[in-house]
């Protein structure tokens, strides 16, 4: 520490609150993840009715100038039957060939949320792992044949280092695309300063402009031409033809086509009966077709893996819900794939298997900070978003197309939605949790006693915490006696599900928070890293007595989910719920 007077220790802490980004409201430091159980009946709560109209209000003012673009906005909670939000914009400019109104049956193309169906297929292969090579199911890929015949590390990618996780995750070092090349375009590229090419630099398919759709033949003569952008695990390059490949892994694997697969074991069983792979609907009536689109019906070929699925609001609700309620993919591998596998040079953005988790601490009062797990969609001007909210339990889709549409429609719009809805859905989540667990605990016989409350921060705050007549919180100090922590500074203690749950009980970790709002926000304006006092991930569990933690809370339920009483099991004493 740096020897500051007393007065301008004081000051620095002040201007440290005003200007440090805290880990959550007043230094608060909750394990990330939820930190109250996501609300069971989310539309009935005033708060969230009035935030539904205001987001509607919104929404008619975005679209009031989109005279030739089309969009969908909906909100689920997996715990309803309905969406929350379902909002849809028929622009006055229509394709004759298209629907004449949109509605939630509306098919738009995908575009990139293609992607996660390949790694969804993959993760339901039980003997698969995500750390074999690529080459085990893609062996051609050790034949590709570059421009030339030197072999090099610039010249070549290193399949034998290659995965199946790196290709999800765009952690492989490959090319991005193949059929995706200017020299694919009919023009005279050569006015711009490119030289001519003769037909061996050409890939002559891309299912677009006049070009017949690209075969898997065509793919592995034309890439090994493309030099690698990376060493495998270097750094994330969002790569198409990564899902290419992993869609020839699927089809080695299961011994089928990758969409007869896809239809079967996904589409079907998650009743999604309006989306499509290598073909758009029966009927081009079903679909949202702007004016002057001309890549609606046309095929891809190979890279319709990657980008060209078509779909629904009512379809992609039911895949988000179903990947939330581990519908086809069992918990532990659902909770597994929904995690980072890479960060980026953007503090807000982390790379997950193919999910681009988007972080942020700014959307509710607790300041907390919280994971969304989305996939964009870019094709043409189709312009989506599928993003998954597991703290909430919540499934948000976007699907826009149209002249006006774009990316940054579609992120003002989510942006929106989760700015607005969220706190709605916190103060929701807050109100019946209230119920089930808040209040005051007793065992009369030990003189025990402990009281649970809600306020803005996060959790539920833990006070007048009394065991055999002794303060715990007051004599804090003491039970850190063998460990580094602080004796003498402030506590405050939070507590926090862990979805572990069994029969009729559920646990819950308690954290404690060492340390002033004015001391801990001094930590942060110390540091040259952000947060750097929230490391309740390596705190947690420390305190044991007879083999038993001091943060662990089990409460026993009742019938309708409310705590009948709570044991605190390091100190070997139940309380029962009285107020």
């Amino acid at each position: 520490m740096f020897p500051y007077s007393n007065s301008l220790t004081s000051f620095l802490a002040a201007l440290a609150i005003g200007n440090v980004a805290q880990a959550a409201l007043d230094g608060h430091c909750p394990p990330l993840g939820p930190v109250l159980p996501a609300p069971t009946n989310p539309s009935t709560h005033k708060s969230v009715k009035s935030t539904l109209a205001d987001i509607t209000s919104f929404f008619n003012n975005l679209t009031s100038g989109l005279d030739s673009t089309g969009i969908s906005i909906a909100v689920k909670s997996i715990h309803e039957d309905n969406p929350l939000l379902e909002l849809h914009h028929t622009p006055a400019l229509l394709n004759t060939n298209g629907t004449t109104t949109i509605t939630s049956q509306s098919i738009y193309r995908l575009g990139s949320i293609s992607k996660l169906f390949v790694v969804f297929a993959l993760l339901q292969q039980s003997h698969v792992k995500w750390d074999d090579a690529i080459t085990n199911y893609v062996p051609e890929l050790l034949e590709l044949k570059g421009e030339t015949g030197e072999v090099s590390e610039i010249t070549a990618v290193r399949w034998g280092e290659v995965t199946l996780g790196s290709l999800a995750s765009h952690m492989s070092g490959i090319g991005t695309d193949l059929v995706n090349d200017l020299a694919s375009v009919p023009i005279d590229w050569t006015q711009v300063g490119f030289p001519k090419l003769d037909d061996t630099s050409k890939t002559g398919c891309a299912g677009i402009l006049g070009l017949p759709p690209c075969n898997r033949t065509e793919f592995f003569r034309d890439f090994g031409k493309r030099h690698p952008v990376y060493a495998p695990f270097t750094n994330p390059v969002y790569s198409n033809v990564a899902s290419v490949i992993l869609g020839f892994a699927v089809e080695a694997i299961t011994n089928t086509t990758y969409d007869n697969y896809v239809k079967q074991s996904i589409l079907a069983p998650l009743s999604m009966t309006n989306t499509t792979i290598f073909n758009g609907p029966e009927n081009n009536a079903w679909g949202f077709i702007p004016v002057n689109e001309t890549w609606w019906g046309s095929s891809l070929g190979y890279e319709d893996i990657p980008g060209g699925f078509y779909s629904n609001t009512v379809d992609l609700l039911s895949f988000g819900t179903g990947i939330l309620k581990h519908t086809l993919l069992d918990a532990a591998k659902t909770k597994k794939w929904m995690k980072p596998a890479s960060s980026t040079s953007s503090s807000g953005l982390l790379m997950g298997g193919p999910w681009e988790i988007l972080r942020s601490n700014t959307v509710t009062k607790d300041k907390r900070l919280i994971e969304f797990y989305c996939k964009g969609g870019n094709l043409n001007t189709y312009n989506n978003m599928l993003c998954l909210i597991p703290d909430y339990d919540l499934v948000v889709t976007i699907l826009s197309g149209g002249s006006e549409s774009n990316s940054d429609l579609v992120d003002l719009a989510l942006t929106k939605v989760v700015q607005s809805l969220l706190p709605a859905i916190e103060d929701a989540g807050k109100a019946e949790t209230l119920s089930r667990f808040g209040g005051t605990y007793v065992d009369v016989t030990t003189n025990s006693t402990i009281t649970l409350s809600l306020d803005d921060a996060p959790g539920f705050a833990v006070s007048n915490w009394v065991v055999r007549d002794v303060d715990i919180i007051k004599n804090y100090g003491k039970f850190v006696a063998l460990s580094s922590s602080p004796k003498d500074k402030q506590v405050s203690i939070r507590l926090y599900p862990t979805n572990l749950d069994s029969g009729c009980q559920t646990a819950w970790r308690a954290v404690f928070d060492i340390g002033s709002p004015e001391e801990i926000a001094q930590k942060e304006e110390n540091s040259f890293w952000p947060d750097a006092s929230c490391h309740t991930w390596a705190s947690m569990d420390r305190l044991t007595y007879g083999f038993r933690s001091m943060d662990e809370f089990i409460f026993s339920v009742g019938g309708d989910g409310s705590a009948r009483s709570v044991d605190l099991r390091t100190f070997r004493v139940a309380l029962k719920k009285v107020a």
